[in-house]
């Protein structure tokens, strides 16, 4: 009666690449539903207790039907049939900021065996022998936070002193309600940052600026296990009890290109957990400097992988004056023909400048370029493009 935890699936990513004229999906975004089915997939051959998404279920509040359809189809629906029940959390980018707006999550309140979760819970679930206690926390916006803040306390309270007196009244609502529950196994589910936790994203920000953050003294003694989702990267942050986050299930951002993707799976008659392992696109980042080459096109080419076969590439030239017009770029790109996809970025003489290659009409991809030219240097240029990004897709969706 294992339970499986996945999180940062964002079904609905909008990708300028490798897309199906017919549906409008990218392969791209293909991939990151392949793994969330093969994650439902073992749940339903381990014959588990409970299937449990801990946020970003999908990328934004409102995606495509043709996403909701691919859920459905391959994870909602081959879970119900194997008698498995399904948990979805509400993440910071499907959780609408205000709780009277409606979100795509909510399709599938119309299965029994699904259960939504958009404020904080407690739940208990027998599994197996073992009676396991939840304390179930979707993500709230800060703008909610203060609300919260407000209505326990019935007064104004100005932003900053709301997160510290919203983080000691959730200390000790999860402190006394983990202490109350009659369960033998006791596991904490949310999507937030952990203060301490390792971020691998660089342009896919998962942490925006002024954002309600947890403290690890927040998690209850009372806890046996914490699961988060939110950031991509899986890691155990060395706590008492341990503080788990299962990371993405794929590769989102070019800063992930070397981690390992999956979920976890967790025994709570045995007191244990896993990570499971999913496979993985390669993303291969290659920088060459053949500003003093005799042969550039030939060392370009030796710095490439043999096969590009499949694999994402981003590929960093630099180049001095005069060293472009003697490379055969031809030659080049019927090389890295046979990628899943790539880029090219020449650096002359300090200056970056893109490759036809990447020119494109995507909205995002264009907003991407603009900040990357105009605040390259600037100290929130993650921040900038992260928040940009989220409006984009609200806007566009």
């Amino acid at each position: 009666m294992e339970i499986v935890a996945t999180g940062d699936v964002h079904e609905g990513m909008n990708f300028g690449y490798n897309v199906d004229p017919e549906t409008g999906i990218s392969e791209r975004a293909m991939d990151l539903h392949r793994n969330f089915a093969r994650a439902a997939k073992y749940a339903i051959e381990k014959g588990a207790g409970l299937f449990a998404v801990l946020g970003d279920l999908f990328d934004r509040t409102h995606v495509s039907p043709a996403f909701r359809e691919l859920v459905r189809a391959d994870v909602i629906e081959p879970l119900r049939d194997a008698r498995i029940p399904v948990w979805i959390l509400a993440g910071n980018h499907d959780q609408p900021r205000s709780m009277a707006r409606g979100t795509s999550i909510e399709d599938f309140r119309g299965y029994p065996s699904v259960t939504v979760f958009r404020k904080p819970e407690v739940r208990i679930l027998e599994l197996g022998s073992a009676r396991v206690g939840f304390l179930v926390l979707p993500y709230l916006h800060p703008e909610q936070i203060v609300e919260w803040v407000k209505e326990k306390l019935n007064e104004d309270i100005p932003r900053e002193q709301s997160y510290e007196l919203s983080r000691r009244l959730w200390k000790e609502w999860m402190r006394k309600r983990a202490e109350e529950m009659d369960a033998d196994y006791k596991i904490l589910l949310g999507h937030y940052y952990v203060e301490g936790a390792r971020i691998s994203s660089t342009t896919y920000v998962e942490i925006l600026p002024d954002e309600f953050s947890f403290t690890q003294d927040m998690i209850p003694q009372a806890v046996d296990l914490a699961l988060f989702s939110h950031i991509h990267l899986h890691q155990v942050m060395e706590n008492t009890p341990p503080i788990v986050y299962t990371g993405a299930p794929e590769r989102i951002d070019w800063g992930e290109r070397l981690d390992a993707k999956g979920f976890v799976s967790v025994n709570p008659e045995e007191r244990t957990w896993r990570f499971i392992d999913l496979p993985v696109r390669d993303m291969v980042d290659v920088e060459v400097d053949v500003a003093d080459s005799d042969d550039p096109t030939r060392d370009i080419l030796n710095s490439l992988p043999t096969d590009v076969s499949g694999k994402m590439l981003r590929v960093r030239i630099s180049v001095g004056e005069g060293t472009r017009e003697r490379i055969d770029e031809n030659t080049i790109a019927d090389f890295l023909r046979p990628a899943f996809t790539y880029q090219i970025r020449w650096t002359e003489e300090g200056v970056e400048k893109l490759s036809l290659s990447e020119f494109t009409l995507d909205p995002y991809r264009l907003f991407k370029d603009f900040v990357d030219l105009n605040y390259s240097d600037h100290k929130k240029h993650d921040p900038i493009l992260g928040e940009g990004d989220q409006i984009l897709r609200e806007v566009l969706s």
